[in-house]
């Protein structure tokens, strides 16, 4: 399941520039909101672990737009249409958004960065931690034959199950769950203080979950959250040979690769490393070639 292999320019060249409707903003969990824009164009490009740059239009406070995975797209009389996003209330940015009522609009553009390629794989294991199941709930769903995304050349490879698991702080952090558990996966959770699942990390839910039967060869994981929470399940997967993707968050202004502030230690083919633009080259690299 590598991350695609286009030309990182054209992630950025097929972006679209608009202002968009908002159809609905709602509270979905403690300091999180899920908000649907009407945006046809992103909705018919965006593929899974892609995202846009938003950005409150006619405001200078603030001035920057900021980066949200695509959480998933919607069809109306069978038609591409609507957007969702799912953030997390922190910063300036997002405590100015928590203010934006249906009917106002937003700026955008996207779909940006590279996302993921179709799993092919038999068991796609997802990871995520805090706030990164937004950049994960479309590939399952594709994975399981529920949606496409993207234009009708994006092959649609299937797998046989996906497994879920995402860790938290508590309980009240976990936005939508519902909607994993819809999407046909078998979904498993860890809450530091032991309010809801595993008591610990969403790694030793890892090690609780496959303890006794650790995945094997047909297995690939996917993996959102914050960078140690990365690392950590990208050197669980290591130490089981199995193949990990990671999409990275961080943070950046401009989306298109103009202002490298995005960047990350990446490894090439010949072991070295060198910086690349997470908004271009990424968000989803390889786990095993990001110096962590």
């Amino acid at each position: 399941m590598p991350a695609t292999a286009q030309p990182a320019a054209c992630h950025a060249d097929a972006a679209r520039h608009l202002r968009a409707a908002v159809v609905s903003h709602e509270q979905v969990a403690e300091a999180t909101w899920r908000i649907r824009l009407d945006c046809p164009s992103i909705a018919a490009a965006a593929v899974p672990g892609q995202f846009a740059m938003l950005r409150i239009p006619d405001r200078h406070d603030p001035l920057l737009a900021r980066p949200l995975a695509v959480y998933d797209t919607f069809a109306a009389d069978g038609v591409p249409r609507f957007v969702d996003f799912i953030y997390l209330v922190h910063g300036r940015f997002t405590k100015a958004l928590v203010g934006v009522r249906p009917g106002d609009s937003l700026t955008l553009w996207g779909p940006l960065g590279n996302g993921f390629r179709p799993a092919a794989a038999n068991h796609l294991l997802i990871v995520a931690g805090g706030i990164g199941q937004t950049a994960l709930l479309a590939l399952a769903r594709e994975g399981l034959g529920q949606a496409r995304y993207g234009t009708r050349d994006r092959s649609a490879a299937r797998v046989g199950r996906v497994t879920f698991c995402w860790g938290a702080r508590h309980a009240g952090m976990f936005a939508a769950v519902e909607d994993f558990r819809a999407a046909g996966c078998d979904v498993h959770l860890a809450t530091l203080d032991g309010s809801a699942g595993t008591r610990g990390t969403v790694i030793d839910l890892l090690d609780e979950r496959f303890a006794s039967a650790e995945p094997g060869v047909g297995t690939a994981v996917a993996c959102c959250g914050p960078e140690p929470m990365m690392a950590a399940v990208s050197r669980w997967a290591a130490a089981r040979s199995l193949h990990c993707d990671v999409s990275l968050e961080t943070p950046m202004a401009c989306g298109v690769g103009i202002c490298f502030t995005c960047v990350a230690r990446i490894r090439d083919a010949g072991g070295e490393w060198d910086y690349r633009r997470t908004c271009v080259e990424g968000p989803v690299f390889n786990a095993r070639d990001v110096v962590w």
